[in-house]
């Protein structure tokens, strides 16, 4: 593939001396990881474990100060995180395969690797969440459903199981859901990478973002109501955004001009993404594309931040590099942890002006705690000695794209 080195430098990209991007810490790390990433995965765990945790907390009555309702209402924007998750894991996953689409084993390589990166966690989180805590008495309620529900679970299925009955209250593995979305995209994204182009492959991208929306559109209409929100074919718009992001970006022309847009697009998806929010009104429809539309400007612009600039500081901070790093864990416990909420009360924390918000605060710093703790023992016990196994399936990339050694990170939560 013939590039034009002089379209990223003419436009004040990050490039260095042989005209590649530089990622935004300014360097390119062995294994091409970008640190900048872990930060935006840092920011999509934190979400969603604001999302669920912030309502919960144990022994807390009804809210009536303001700034509890406006606690409670900012941490219903926790969803977002969902989305954004999409957006890198197309990102990721498209780069990865397009880098090496037409070498040896492709299919083999990509699927030991995802084998070796998801699987273990998961299959050992249903073990323990399907087989041993459903003995214990105190689970009754919990055990019947789950007990009904393995096979959906067993089989990355859970989603169509879910639009079907919806999320129902005993269940705290709801959020699987994403999961097998993800699941779902990666037994099919590596036959069109492989078969389509790159400019087919972004035109491909570009239906799948419209195509999503009007297929939740159509849904909405005939009065279906979870089936829009789970449903691979109607959230494959995030996926399909990261995906046009990694394939631009590997021709550093086209790279100036998702630049370019970044920006605009920020306040084009923010302001009506804004006013849903406000009156909380088509979330299962316009909001998810504005939302991922959003996700990609944002990854575009922290790919091609000024090294030292005040974007790519935050995207790498250690803090949401820490949480990035270990998002995947964190998400699939986090939820279940709240089976166990009821084991103590919150009530003894004081009221200030009426506001509980202290105990709402000590809370969601305790079930984070405790759910980083657990993700910890995960990557140490369990991950990190099947991801140290990826050694033996490397990846080759037939013709190595100009901007491989930028964007080809190491696994992750997608």
């Amino acid at each position: 593939m013939s590039v034009d080195h002089a379209g990223a430098q003419g436009d004040g990209l990050p490039c260095d001396s042989s005209g590649r991007l530089i990622p935004a810490t300014g360097s390119i790390v062995p294994g091409g990881h970008i640190p900048a990433l872990d930060g935006l995965r840092g920011i999509a765990i934190l979400l969603v474990l604001f999302l669920h945790f912030a309502p919960y907390a144990p022994g807390i009555t009804p809210p009536t100060a303001l700034v509890d309702r406006l606690y409670l209402r900012a941490s219903g924007t926790g969803w977002m995180g969902v989305d954004l998750f999409f957006v890198l894991s197309g990102f990721l996953i498209t780069g990865i395969l397009y880098d090496t689409k037409g070498s040896m084993h492709y299919f083999r390589q990509f699927y030991a690797r995802r084998f070796l990166r998801i699987f273990p966690l998961y299959y050992v989180a249903l073990a323990l969440f399907l087989i041993v805590l459903p003995w214990q008495q105190s689970f009754d309620s919990v055990r019947r459903e789950l007990r009904g529900d393995a096979v959906w679970y067993w089989t990355y299925l859970y989603n169509m199981r879910v639009a079907v009955t919806g999320f129902l209250p005993s269940s705290a593995l709801g959020h699987f859901w994403s999961l097998a979305v993800e699941e779902q995209f990666y037994l099919i994204w590596p036959i069109v990478v492989l078969w389509l182009g790159r400019k087919h492959l972004i035109v491909t991208c570009t239906v799948a973002v419209v195509a999503a929306l009007a297929c939740r559109l159509a849904l909405s209409s005939t009065g279906y109501v979870v089936l829009p929100d789970v449903w691979m074919p109607a959230r494959m718009d995030a996926l399909a955004v990261g995906a046009f992001i990694a394939l631009m970006i590997r021709a550093p022309s086209e790279l100036a001009l998702v630049r370019r847009w970044a920006r605009p697009t920020i306040l084009a998806a923010a302001l009506p993404l804004g006013v849903l929010l406000r009156y909380n009104v088509a979330l299962l429809t316009v909001a998810h594309s504005l939302v991922a539309l959003l996700s990609g400007a944002i990854l575009v612009l922290c790919l091609t931040a000024t090294p030292k600039g005040s974007l790519a500081t935050v995207a790498t901070s250690p803090i949401l590099r820490f949480f990035g790093r270990y998002s995947y864990a964190l998400y699939v416990f986090h939820h279940p942890l709240l089976w166990f909420r009821p084991v103590f009360s919150l009530a003894f924390v004081p009221t200030i002006f009426g506001s509980q918000l202290p105990a709402y605060l000590l809370w969601l710093a305790i079930s984070i705690g405790v759910t980083v703790a657990v993700a910890l023992v995960s990557w140490h016990l369990l991950e990190k000695p099947f991801l140290e196994m990826k050694r033996f399936f490397p990846y080759h990339a037939a013709e190595a794209p100009p901007l491989t050694s930028t964007i080809r990170a190491k696994s992750c939560y997608c």
